[in-house]
């Protein structure tokens, strides 16, 4: 905790934005992995789908049906 605190505010938001990139990258990859066949398209509604649920994802995105997250 020490580490933390000695970090300007600035350092921390870096650290936690980065961290965010990285989740987000590892979270496509995985998509990618199951699923080899999806196109950009379908990673991006399959994410959706996993962040957001089928049921929103399906009223703002209709095209996300049958996507497998």
């Amino acid at each position: 905790m020490d580490a933390i605190r000695a970090r300007t505010v600035p350092e921390r938001l870096e650290e936690w934005r980065q961290l965010n990139e990285a989740g987000a990258i590892m979270e496509e990859q995985s998509v990618r992995n199951r699923h080899p066949e999806y196109n950009d398209r379908e990673v991006f509604l399959a994410l959706v789908v996993s962040r957001y649920g089928e049921e929103l994802a399906l009223e703002v995105w209709p095209d996300s049906v049958g996507i497998e997250p």
